[in-house]
């Protein structure tokens, strides 16, 4: 057979052997990046996977020992907080506050990592560095239930530092840092009051409130006053306390428990908002907006708060601005003007039975699509003298009523309304 000549020029396969060499060569580098780069990351999460594993499984020693195989530079504030509450567990004392203040530095404003770097010095008997920092814990997460408790407690152990020494290190010799429990990422501490002390405060306190069920309030009082002589450290008893006075019509003695309970707990909202109503049913219109105002920067988003924002300026005739608060108090819960006044929480002030705020909760109702509660709040602001024919055909928020056989019935009650008090 005829053999084919090859045709490729040396300067041709030259450039053809370049071009295989640079493909080599990509080919390397690109192995080489994926060795140095891509190879970590897979073991990095699972380090992390199995240190939380084993935190969760409450194995301490491994949990800390995963975490610890995580590069410093990849740990975030919420490992660090973990590594620390693991060697805290494990009573190594330097290295769980080596944790919690690397975790700090991330993020200073970590609720979790200062309170459980409180309860660290806690264990240490810094009674006053306790409770500072757990006051900073609580500053960011005031509705924690765990903080208020270590904020109680921590207050408790400065004031009373001789007999909390003392208890603490006969509770020390069987739980060395003196944690009750951990809930999630969050410690909560023993407190450190003679034992049969606190076991009567809380016996009197349950029994305070069976009786504030049951609308007993006189004798609620005396129960809740029995346990404040014990625990006066309790602000959750001292804003109870305070409530049954309310209902009791006892406002001068309601406000004074309330703010024992603030002096307990600087950022306990609901004593905040039920100052606030004390201030309200007192008409010091402006005092009440500063107190529900402030207990509304700890909670946004409680429909009670809102609801008492309305009614206050209603109360003051700024209708537009009760409206939107109203209307934010539906938007975060349907049901909000449903509810009565709260038990161990926030008292909700009445709303008053007029005119102008029926048609503006007439508004509330109809622009969340709620027919039926619209037409109510429109026919009791009609009985009770609303007699704005043209300001209801206008209002948009009542366009979805115009077709309805009840929106006819009501024009036919204000006409007949108007004729019967117009002069002759």
């Amino acid at each position: 057979m005829r053999k084919h000549k090859d045709t490729k020029t040396p300067r041709h396969k030259e450039t053809q052997h370049r071009e295989s060499l640079f493909a080599a060569f990509l080919c390397a580098l690109v192995s080489l990046c994926l060795c140095v780069f891509c190879s970590p990351v897979p073991k990095l999460f699972g380090q992390a996977a199995v240190g939380n594993e084993k935190f969760d499984q409450k194995q301490y020693a491994d949990a800390a020992a995963a975490y610890q195989n995580i590069p410093p530079q990849q740990r975030d504030a919420g490992i660090l907080n973990r590594l620390g509450i693991s060697f805290h567990l494990l009573n190594r004392i330097r290295d769980a506050e080596n944790a919690y203040k690397a975790a700090l530095r991330l993020d200073p404003q970590d609720s979790e990592a200062n309170n459980n770097l409180g309860a660290l010095y806690y264990a240490q008997r810094k009674f006053s560095d306790a409770e500072r920092q757990v006051r900073k814990a609580l500053e960011r997460n005031p509705d924690n239930t765990m903080m208020r408790l270590n904020l109680r407690a921590s207050r408790y152990a400065r004031e009373n530092s001789k007999n909390a020494r003392e208890i603490a290190n006969t509770l020390a010799k069987d739980n060395p840092v003196l944690v009750e429990k951990r809930e999630g990422d969050v410690l909560q501490l023993l407190i450190l009051m003679p034992p049969k002390d606190l076991e009567t405060a809380t016996l009197y306190e349950k029994r305070g409130d069976s009786f504030f069920a049951r609308k007993m309030y006189e004798d609620a009082i005396i129960e809740y006053r029995k346990s404040i002589g014990l625990d006066r450290y309790n602000a959750s008893t001292l804003n109870r306390l305070g409530l049954v006075y309310h209902q009791s019509q006892k406002l001068n003695e309601a406000e004074q428990f309330y703010r024992e309970a603030l002096k307990q707990n600087p950022f306990y909202l609901e004593a905040l908002n039920n100052i606030g109503t004390v201030a309200n049913v007192r008409k010091d219109y402006d005092r009440a907006m500063e107190q529900y105002n402030r207990a509304l920067k700890i909670r946004p988003e409680s429909p009670t708060i809102l609801l008492n924002i309305g009614a206050c300026l209603f109360a003051m005739e700024r209708y537009e601005e009760g409206y939107k608060a109203y209307h934010g108090a539906f938007e975060t819960d349907t049901k909000a003007f449903d509810h009565s006044s709260g038990f161990d929480t926030l008292i909700q002030t009445s709303q008053r039975n007029e005119s102008t705020l029926n048609f503006y909760l007439a508004k509330v109702f109809a622009a969340n699509g709620d027919k039926d509660r619209a037409f109510s709040y429109l026919y009791k602001a009609v009985e009770e003298g609303f007699k704005d024919t043209e300001k209801i055909k206008a209002e948009p928020a009542f366009a979805l009523l115009t077709e309805d056989e009840r929106f006819l019935k009501l024009m036919e009650v204000l006409a007949a309304n108007t004729a019967v008090t117009a002069p002759r």
